[in-house]
Order: C-alpha cells, then sequence, then structure tokens
C-alpha cells in the first residue's frame, strides 16, 4: 500500500466560550502539489456561490474553522490514539432549520498506517469514546448525545495498482477493487455484516472518475481506491487526487451531511404539526424553513467541474434525501391546502348564520318600529318574535341546520 488516509466525520454540539487562539479561521488548507493550497478563496472558485456560505460561512461571520496539528503532535499522545493531521469544525447553518443552533460538524483528518481496513472500525466508533476525543477538540466543543457512530471518507492507492484480493472465496466474482471500495466505505468488518456477493445494489454508489481511480458512496460512509500504480511522492496523479479527496471531496459530503439534518429536522417538526385552524403560523414557518433550505442547502447541482455533483447525488440516494424532501414538502402543501380550505369554510359558515340569524331580527325590529310603540315593552316583544321567526327558519331549512351541525362539529375536533 501507498498511500492511506481518512476523514472522519462526526455531530458535535459547541458547549459554551471561544475556541482557543490557535484555531484559524476557514477549512483546513491542505498543501497541494503546486505548492499551493486549498484554502478557503481556492476552494469558492470550485463551488457555486449559493452552497459556498453554508460550507465556509461568509466574510465577518465565519462558520468553519481548522487546527493544524504538525507531524510531531502524536508522538506525546497514546499508541491508541488516532493519527490526526488536521481538525476541522464547522457550524451547522441557520439554514437547516435545527432547533439546537450550537450543532455543528468535527472533521478528523487522519493518517492511517498499513492496515487501514482493521483502522477504519475502530475509527468509526470513535464518538462513543468521549475519553479519546478530549485531547483532540477544543474545551469549547463536545461530541452530540446522540452521535455513536462517525462517518468516514477514506483513499488508498497501491504501489502496483489493483489493490490485492482480501475478501474470501465467496466473495471472489467480485473484483478486488470492488472488495477495497466496500469494506472501506462501509468500515465495518465481515464478521460484523457479511454483504451478500449476489447483490448488484450494493454498489449502486460507485463512482468511476477514471482508469486511475473509482470510488464508492455508502449510507456511513465513503472510499477511493487507486487503481493504476502509485509511484509515491508529490508529483504524480495520486498526490492531487489525496488532496482532493481531503478539501473538495470532502466539502461535497459535508453539504450532504448538512441536507440529511436539515431534511430531518424539517422533517420531525411537520410530522407534529396538526392540521388545525391555530397551527396556521406554525405551518407558515414551517414552509419558509422549507424555502431556506432549498435557497441555501438544497442542489444537486454545486459545481459545473470535476464529478463532485455525482458524488453528491449517490450520497443523497444512499440516505434516500429525495424522497425524503419531497414528502415533506408534500406534506407540508397538503397541509396547508386543508388548513386553508377549513379557514374559509368556517368564514362561509360564519357568513351564512350570520345572515340566517340577522334576517328574523331585522324583520322583527323593523316591524316594531313602524307598528308599535318605543319601549322596552316594544324592544321585548320583536326579540321574542326574532327568536321565535329564528328557530322556525332553522326548523324549515334543513341547509341551516347543516351549518350549525358543521359548526359544532368544528368546535369538537379543536
Amino acid at each position: 500500500m501507498r498511500r492511506s488516509s481518512s476523514c472522519v466525520v462526526f455531530d458535535v454540539e459547541w458547549a459554551g466560550g471561544p475556541l482557543p487562539g490557535e484555531w484559524v479561521e476557514g477549512p483546513w488548507p491542505a498543501r497541494l502539489p503546486d505548492g499551493s493550497a486549498a484554502d478557503r478563496d481556492r476552494r469558492l472558485t470550485y463551488f457555486e456561490p449559493r452552497v459556498s456560505a453554508s460550507l465556509f460561512g461568509a466574510r465577518g461571520r465565519p462558520a468553519r474553522w481548522h487546527l493544524h496539528r504538525p507531524p510531531d503532535a502524536d508522538a506525546d499522545t497514546d499508541a491508541d490514539q488516532p493519527a490526526v493531521r488536521a481538525v476541522e469544525l464547522l457550524r451547522v447553518p441557520a439554514a437547516a432549520g435545527l432547533d439546537d443552533r450550537r450543532r455543528g460538524l468535527a472533521v478528523l483528518h487522519v493518517r492511517l498506517g498499513g492496515d487501514p481496513l482493521g483502522e477504519l472500525p475502530t475509527l468509526a466508533r470513535l464518538p462513543a469514546d468521549r475519553a479519546r476525543l478530549a485531547g483532540i477538540l477544543p474545551d469549547a466543543v463536545r461530541v452530540a448525545d446522540s452521535t455513536r457512530r462517525a462517518w468516514t471518507l477514506t483513499h488508498v492507492t497501491f504501489a502496483r495498482g489493483r489493490p490485492p484480493a482480501v475478501m474470501p472465496a465467496e466473495y471472489a466474482t467480485w473484483t478486488t477493487t470492488d472488495q477495497w471500495l466496500w469494506l472501506l466505505a462501509s468500515a465495518t468488518p465481515l464478521d460484523r455484516f457479511a454483504p451478500d456477493p449476489e447483490d448488484a445494489g450494493l454498489f449502486a454508489g460507485r463512482v468511476r472518475f477514471s482508469a486511475d481511480w473509482q470510488a464508492l458512496v455508502l449510507r456511513d460512509g465513503a472510499a477511493f481506491v487507486g487503481t493504476s500504480p502509485d509511484p509515491g511522492g508529490e508529483a504524480p496523479f495520486h498526490a492531487s487526487a489525496a488532496r482532493h479527496v481531503h478539501t473538495v471531496y470532502l466539502d461535497v459530503f459535508l453539504l450532504g451531511r448538512l441536507q440529511y439534518l436539515g431534511a430531518n429536522a424539517l422533517a420531525n417538526a411537520a410530522s407534529e404539526l396538526g392540521a388545525r385552524d391555530w397551527d396556521a403560523n406554525r405551518l407558515r414557518r414551517l414552509e419558509g424553513r422549507l424555502i431556506e433550505q432549498r435557497r441555501a442547502l438544497w442542489s444537486s447541482h454545486i459545481t459545473s467541474r470535476g464529478k463532485a455533483d455525482e458524488l453528491l447525488t449517490r450520497f443523497q440516494e444512499q440516505l434516500r434525501l429525495d424522497q425524503l424532501a419531497s414528502h415533506t414538502a408534500t406534506g407540508l402543501a397538503d397541509t396547508a391546502r386543508f388548513v386553508e380550505e377549513a379557514r374559509s369554510r368556517r368564514t362561509s359558515v360564519a357568513l351564512s348564520l350570520l345572515s340566517a340569524v340577522g334576517l328574523p331580527f331585522g324583520l322583527a325590529y323593523a316591524g316594531a318600529a313602524l307598528w308599535g310603540q318605543p319601549g322596552p315593552r316594544n324592544l321585548l316583544l320583536a326579540t321574542g318574535v326574532a327568536v321565535l321567526l329564528t328557530i322556525a327558519l332553522f326548523a324549515a331549512v334543513p341547509s341551516l341546520r347543516g351549518l350549525l351541525s358543521d359548526t359544532m362539529w368544528d368546535r369538537a375536533e379543536d
């Protein structure tokens, strides 16, 4: 094996207080083979402006920070600590609509050793081990309570090109590249989950870049595997590919993770919404959240360069985000239509009842004014006659009784 590295992504919360001074605003500016840095300004040229604020924040309103750890930073740590090259923090934007505005994402850029298939399952379980993360995350940030597993993004290459076989004979029909793609992307050993070797749908998330490398996107991770020889060093193609994995392709999956958080938060809020008149204001707020998510987060076309759009689409397919977003939008539209129709019907019923009641009272009072003498006795007599006329009118006209019944039924439902 020539190169092996991974990005470990998990949910965090800001516990309070600022980040230490050594944390720098912006994404980790990995050095490119030509000597330049993949910093915020350079990445902004890759992505469309509509998603850049969610990934990098805006000038004067930072949303992303990084801490570079020099190669000797791991010398003072325990042997079981991951070899972290850099750490990034990304605040979840307000457009995601999460109730907890302290939520964020943490990214650990990790150097893997000679056995990435053995290391990845441990890295995937890292968020559950708060003690191991205590020396990596700043004091102001902690792992979110609901987080039990990390999402991993892994890149490996081999000196001879095609990787060696690593799965038992049952998977002999799989190419060695597919064996590595599956095990790296799932970050799960075969003794914990053995996939069906005849299930062609397992590789629906494949992205073919070129004859030099491929990717596989799964629910809990993604993997990039080199398929041509990697001589090592900083000059060859695979060095640039490794930097792309830890920069722009990482950004693609971070955007997908933000979409996932926002879509689920909105779907959960919509599921608690009832089709009642007093929920109309809450319904309008949820519709506003949907519009804001679509504006700032929800897009499948985020760049006109490279394979980033295809990677994001595969991620969305793995989590069925399109179906979730469509179902939520349809549910909100149906609820809004029902509430609006109910309010219109109630208004119509109220006006009809007002007319039905007003007619007898108007006639009775008009007759009393024309033929009677003004006074309390005349007013009481006219009111009694009006009440009798109203009762007679409702008894004689079934549709009026139906309006009254509908009104009482609506009140009972509320």
